[in-house]
């Protein structure tokens, strides 16, 4: 599935987009799997997304939230919306691979926390546990997001 690469960046500034329709397909679902749980917002699944910045004063934490949830959330949903509009160009610009980029990374925050998979972790997939279709959909999009990283790195 993955021996070629997913995204090359091209010599006029763009992302050339090579990606498997049944990766596109996940990547799709997942988005707005992920616009659904971000409009919830009291789903446990979204901790990652939104850390504690002053975890010793709930005081300063409801402040903080109050000043920040709101701009994270819309600007969570415009990636979103640029992911789901670009989702079969053949290219992307910088700014749609931003927004590829922090959606992907987002859906594999929320999975990482489902799965309980720490930064250190690379999980081993045991055909027999109940829980490895996620962890499968959780590497898949690992590789997606290291590959696109690669890609829009090599703009700079």
């Amino acid at each position: 599935m993955f021996g070629r690469k997913m995204f090359t960046a091209t010599k006029d500034g763009r992302i050339k987009v090579n990606v498997d329709d049944g990766v596109l397909g996940l990547v799709g679902s997942l988005s707005d799997q992920l616009r659904e749980l971000l409009l919830v917002d009291d789903a446990d699944e979204l901790r990652r997304l939104y850390p504690t910045a002053y975890p010793d004063d709930p005081e300063r934490q409801a402040d903080f939230h109050g000043i920040v949830h709101d701009q994270l959330l819309m600007a969570r949903l415009d990636a979103i919306d640029r992911v789901e509009a670009t989702l079969h160009d053949d290219n992307l610009s910088i700014d749609d691979a931003d927004a590829w980029l922090s959606t992907i990374n987002q859906i594999r925050l929320v999975l990482g926390t489902r799965l309980d998979v720490g930064e250190d972790d690379d999980p081993i997939i045991d055909e027999d546990d109940p829980r490895a279709p996620a962890q499968v959909i959780y590497q898949v999009m690992s590789h997606v997001l290291e590959d696109l990283t690669g890609a829009r790195a090599s703009l700079l």
